[in-house]
């Protein structure tokens, strides 16, 4: 697909007309042309290998000159607002051409604009100073996407004096603004500084002056309560009322969590502030830096006519930061801050002065014996500007030492104010290797060293900005210019990237020289705009310059590996939102599925995830009785991206999904179909695709879905639209993104598939509909991602032009995810690799999702409720054996019910596909009862219950020969149940013999089908039926290979829970069906063989309370252990051992020997690993014949395995018979039911 440098947007259209200022208001001046302010060759050096560089691509200048015509900078969207103090406004930037940014329009108030921030969903914030700077100043809310002033101003509210710099939380509840303070010029008043907390309301719109709260520093009046090195000097104009908040001055602000950040420049602390109370918490001092060290060296006169970095024995660096910025690093946070120092001078009182001149002028001198007394000629330190306030000793009369403004550095602190690193004299070593004949240039001038005896460079802003998972700080230098990049990734050992400065030296402007020509001149704010959010979708730097009055855009090209994009894939979810609900316990459910997620983007940021449709439909009953709104919830808080549509999407209707469940989800990106049309036209009924741009790399999503929808829904609810080609559809979208350049990667996410696992043979041959779309989409589709077939493989097929490309199916119910890996050129944008893998989800140890995890403990306690609503009745007991409980080695009434309603459902008038003939139903997957009771009332959880599998109903065309086969697949040679006995439908039954059972086997494990007829004819081997059974069944599930032959196998969409509901829906009562339809036929019976054990008898209920009854059998429940036992034939007076496992840690368990019974005693609880183990003694008088060993533990079924007692020395002389161990699971093991209920009758003799 064809990769971009930049989007060509169309640049918007705007009728703009000059409004007079209002007050409180903020209102839009005419567009105004810019010249370009790229110089033709910006100077610039770089760390070898450096991970990234800066290029300046374009700039917007406002031609005027050291006014602070540029000054902070915010984006949104394709908009840059920027802070023009020269006139008092923020200046509009359309920058969706970021070579040529041009002027849209300016945003005005009275009073002057300091700072501009936008909220994520364009709710701008700014902060103005009112024209009496002491008193209280405002911010004024404005639409950041408004077209005029009409409908830019939202409103405003008052804040404290001096409202400095404004920022938003990161989760847009609160705006805090940083009020600065400052004392009138002739120092007659000094206001307080504080900081403004302000809640925001959750749409766009400004908040009630209510909203906003103060948080002073009135608490760190009294004595003793501010570290000592926290500055608090200078007049006091106001006496004892507040000096302290007078006198402390917030400049800047960060917010992290719901902490504020504010940096106190002159006093050169930072504060802590806690949003949710408004509460300056901390006032942390930041020390001071020692040039007497080697890495601190620094430039200090700039009179000497050369670079020189040395050190300076009592020589200290007040930091004094002015921009702020945080991050975390491996969970901890760091706060970044750009050291550029700042001194006091209001009215006669001048903070600084040059070091030589201490000593005149009534000033202190500096000590004879201090380290730096022989060192203030001008050509050391002499000139440097120092403070007045730090480093006399007041009892001696002079200076010790002396104090310097600012860093020189921009340095990284723990929130407790520790500094972790400093870049030291870096600075000056950069600018010295990148323009050795400006390295300490002034910004308005061209010279040398024109700010050696000052601050240096003069780092005054940082932002922080993430490329390819490293962290970055870019900081400016206000002086000589120019842009640092650092990689503060390990935040105690930053590393220098880059420095980019878009200046020409040779065009002095206070010398005559070129504003136009002279590039940028003193940096002051800096925003980062990462690729997401880039109007080229490349990550970008925008940069205020006050003096040069222009503002930059410079393009940000990751110069590291590839960039990386993985893609997580479901498909057939069905509703699956709750673990263990399937037989093999694979489904991991939906908070675990979103655990998974929040792995993979932990690992890496770059993670999309997306599915191939049924998400809902099928589902099982905690998800259906809400309709699936407890899926759809659950897979919003996983994070779904994107989403194709199944066929079960419209099981309700075209409306419901139109009308309930994409505004459920809130985004028709998660019901793509590209090939839905309304009916009789080409009108696509459904968004047909979906871009997302991760990194800078924009993924097209385009959605199908197998045209077999039409035959697997009600028609009715379908009338209006129609399913045509998918590959036409396809092809049509694809060629539709290649052409617009709307996408650099494009995915096919289609519910159809292939019908077999793990064969990219049979996947790439497939000559099913699917397999042509496979081989025949466009080459501009670089994955695909199926469903509905609910298979496993990941494959590469060939694709027109030569190429392969991914196919991939990742199973069904969350079972299993995809990944599709992509790995693309971070510069064109081009797609260098993309693989396809699948991961079963039980097999990755990840932690539930919380929040995921509370919506399905919800759904499941609504569940619970409406579970005990009536979904019909009942004319008597349907059970799953000859008695209440499991026996599914015989034919029961239940197994033959629930296969009547497999033949009802996909039959009935309603039904639109090929009606089957037969049904058929494995008892295995019967898992309860439906019991009369006392009115015959069954709710929809014992509906539920009864197959609570969620499994769907799928129709196969089989011979005569092949159902046959499939009946004598009932009978197991090998495995704990000799049998398997299927339910069969009405109209359909069957003759068959079967061996003689083993000893303690009810029946036997052979058998052969003798005839079948179907409504009273004799069945062909040759004759073909269409048969019905669930979807588990007909994949071959239980030993019943011979489904597996039918090839044809069709989904019908219906889950056997909604077509049991439908089921009781249709008929007022519902009978159980009659047994007879597998008949047992038999010669005349043998006489019994001696030492043969006898039936057994009834169990006898105990009559002492104390001692346990028999339980009656409730039903196959999910295994909950695993019991080994020695012997299942013991003699009287001997034992045997059992061996329990599976257990959790300290569980206890009771084991009953019946039908005595006899309480076996001295049980210990399980082991740390769940096992524990007991023998069981036989009395020597104890009835011979069957018996049952019973285990209980709380809340779940009950576990019962047949042992048999033979007469005392009838076996090998260790007591029990001598049998390989035998392995039982609990809910599983084998049960003997007193009465085969089949139907025997003499073979008719011909």
């Amino acid at each position: 697909m064809p990769s971009h440098a930049f989007r060509s947007t169309a640049h918007r259209a705007l009728a703009l007309g000059v409004v007079t200022a209002v007050t409180c208001t903020l209102v839009v001046n005419a567009a105004t042309p810019a010249t370009a302010a790229v110089v033709a060759a910006p100077i610039a050096t770089s760390a070898t290998d450096a991970p990234l560089t800066l290029t300046p691509i374009g700039s917007y200048e406002t031609g005027i000159f050291d006014a602070s015509a540029a000054e902070i900078v915010t984006a949104y969207k394709d908009r840059l607002f920027v802070v023009n103090a020269e006139a008092g406004v923020i200046d509009v930037l359309d920058a969706s051409d970021p070579t040529a940014p041009t002027k849209l329009f300016s945003l005005t108030s009275e009073g002057i604009a300091n700072s501009v921030a936008i909220r994520e969903d364009g709710l701008g914030i700014a902060a103005i100073e009112a024209p009496d700077k002491t008193a209280p100043g405002r911010l004024v809310f404005f639409d950041a996407d408004a077209a005029t002033a009409d409908t830019a101003t939202l409103g405003t509210v008052q804040v404290g004096s001096l409202p400095d710099m404004v920022t938003v939380a990161s989760d847009g509840a609160y705006a805090v603004v940083a009020n600065e303070g400052e004392p009138a010029d002739d120092f007659s008043s000094d206001p307080e500084g504080s900081i403004g907390v302000v809640a925001l309301p959750t749409a766009k719109k400004a908040p009630a002056q209510s909203a906003v709260r103060t948080a002073d520093f009135h608490a760190y009046e009294a004595a003793g309560v501010l570290d000592p090195d926290v500055r608090v000097f200078g007049p006091t104009p106001h006496g004892d009322d507040h000096p302290v908040s007078r006198n402390l001055e917030p400049e800047y602000v960060t917010v992290i969590g719901g902490v504020a950040y504010a940096t106190l420049q002159e006093a050169n602390a930072i504060a802590a502030v806690d949003l949710e109370s408004a509460t300056v918490t901390d006032i942390h001092a930041l020390g001071f830096k020692d040039h007497g060290l080697a890495k601190n060296a620094l430039d200090l006169s700039d009179r000497d006519g050369k670079i020189s970095l040395r050190t300076y024995e009592g020589l200290k660096g007040m930091y004094q930061p002015d921009a702020i910025g945080s991050y975390t690093a491996a969970g901890t946070t760091y706060l970044v801050t750009a050291n550029e120092g700042d001194a006091r001078e209001w009215g006669d009182y001048a903070e600084a002065v040059r070091a030589k001149d201490l000593g005149s002028d009534g000033r202190a001198p500096v000590c004879a014996d201090s380290p730096v007394a022989g060192k203030l000629g001008n050509a050391d330190l002499g000139r440097l500007n120092v403070t007045i306030e730090n480093g006399l000793n007041a009892d001696r009369g002079c200076y010790e030492e002396l104090y310097s403004f600012g860093g020189r550095s921009f340095a990284i602190w723990t929130t407790d104010g520790e500094l972790v690193w400093d870049s030291g004299s870096s600075f000056e070593e950069v600018t010295a290797a990148a323009a050795p004949e400006y390295f300490n240039s002034n910004h308005s001038e061209s010279n040398l060293e024109g700010r050696s005896d000052d601050k240096g460079p003069e780092p005054e802003s940082v932002t922080i900005g993430e490329l390819s998972g490293r962290t970055y700080a870019f900081v400016g230098f206000e002086r000589v210019g120019g842009i640092a990049a650092y990689d503060i990734s390990d935040p105690a050992s930053p590393t220098f990237v880059t420095y980019v400065n878009n200046r020409d030296f040779s065009q002095s402007v206070d010398d005559g020289g070129d504003l136009a020509m002279a590039g940028d001149l003193g940096p002051e704010g800096v925003a980062f705009i990462p690729a997401d959010e880039s109007p080229s979708g490349i990550p970008m730097l925008a940069v205020g310059n006050e003096v040069s009055g222009t503002t930059t855009l410079f393009v940000i090209e990751d110069a590291l590996d590839a960039i990386e994009i993985d893609i997580l894939t479901i498909n057939d979810f069905h509703g699956r939102i709750e673990a263990g609900m399937d037989s093999s316990a694979n489904q991991v459910g939906a908070a675990v599925l979103a655990g998974a997620v929040d792995a993979a983007e932990e690992e890496n940021p770059n993670t999309l995830f997306v599915s191939a449709g049924d998400n809902i439909g099928a589902s099982t009953f905690t998800s259906f009785i809400q309709d699936d709104e407890p899926t759809i919830d659950s897979l919003i808080a996983a994070g779904l991206d994107v989403s194709a549509v199944g066929n079960h999407e419209f099981d309700r209707g075209f409306e419901d999904l139109t009308d309930r469940v994409i505004p459920s989800y809130g985004s028709e990106d998660l019901a793509l179909g590209a090939n839905v049309y309304d009916k009789g036209t080409t009108t696509p009924a459904l968004r047909e695709y979906s871009v997302k741009t991760v990194d800078g790399v924009r993924v097209a999503f385009i959605g199908t879905v197998t045209t077999d929808t039409a035959t697997m829904v009600s028609p009715d609810g379908i009338s209006g639209i129609e399913f045509g080609d998918q590959l036409a559809a396809a092809n049509r979208v694809a060629k539709k993104i290649t052409d617009g350049d709307l996408a650099d990667i494009t995915v096919l996410l289609t519910h159809s598939g292939t019908a077999a696992s793990n064969d990219c043979a049979v996947v790439a041959s497939d000559p099913s509909d699917f397999g042509k779309l496979v081989r025949g989409a466009s080459a501009d589709i670089d994955a695909i991602v199926s469903a509905h077939t609910h298979q496993t493989y990941a494959c590469e097929v060939a694709a027109p032009g030569g190429e392969t490309r991914p196919v991939i199916q990742a199973a069904e119910y969350g079972t299993a995810m995809g990944r599709l890996s992509l790995e693309v050129d971070r510069s064109t944008k081009e797609l260098l690799s993309i693989t396809g893998t699948t991961e079963k989800l039980l097999d990755g140890d990840y932690a539930p999702d919380a929040a995921v995890a509370k919506i399905v403990a919800d759904a499941a306690a609504y569940a619970e409720v409406e579970g005990s609503k009536e979904v019909g009745r009942i004319s008597g007991d349907i059970l799953r054996g000859g008695t209440k409980g499991s026996d599914r080695g015989v034919e029961s009434t239940l197994g033959n019910t629930v296969a009547d309603v497999y033949l009802w459902a996909t039959s009935n008038e309603a039904y639109s596909g090929t009606p089957a003939q037969i049904a058929l139903m494995n008892p295995g997957g019967l898992r309860a009862d439906l019991l009369k009771g006392e009115d015959g009332v069954v709710s929809y959880r014992e509906v539920a219950d009864v197959q609570p599998f969620a499994n769907t109903l799928v129709t196969v065309p089989l011979t005569g020969a092949q159902i046959a086969t499939i009946l004598e697949q009932q009978w197991k040679a090998e495995g704990e149940r000799p049998k398997l006995h299927l339910g069969v439908s009405e109209g359909f039954s069957y003759e068959y013999t079967e061996a003689t059972p083993l000893p303690g086997e009810s029946v036997g494990r052979s058998g052969e089908v003798t005839s079948m007829t179907f409504k009273g004819e004799e069945i062909a081997a040759d004759d073909v039926f269409t048969v019905v059974t669930n979807s588990f069944l007909a994949a071959g599930g239980d030993g019943f290979a011979a489904f597996a032959e039918g090839t044809v196998r069709t989904d019908t969409g219906q889950a056997d829970l909604a077509a049991t509901v439908d089921y009781f829906a249709s008929r007022d009562v519902v009978d159980p069906a009659p047994l007879g339809r597998a008949v047992e036929v038999t010669e005349p019976s043998e006489p019994t063989e001696p030492g043969e054990p006898a039936e057994p008898s009834e169990p006898t209920e105990p009559t002492e309370p104390a001692e346990p009854s028999e339980p009656v059998a409730g039903g196959d429940a999910e295994a909950w252990a695993t019991v080994t036992l020695s012997a299942t034939r013991v003699e009287q007076g001997g034992s045997f051992r059992a061996e329990v496992s599976g257990l959790t840690a300290g569980q206890r368990i009771t084991a009953t020997l019946f039908s005595d019974p006899i309480v076996i005693t001295g049980i210990p609880a399980a082991d740390a690993d769940g096992r524990l183990a007991f023998t069981v003694a036989v009395p020597d008088d104890l009835e011979t014949g069957a018996h049952t060993l019973v285990l209980r533990t709380d809340g779940e079924e009950d576990i019962r395995i047949p042992i048999t007692v033979v007469l005392a020395g009838s076996l090998a002389n260790t007591g029990g018979d001598p049998v390989p161990l035998i392995a039982l699971v609990g809910g599983a093991g084998v049960l003997l039911v007193l009465g085969a209920m089949l139907m025997r009758r003499r073979r008719q003799q011909v």
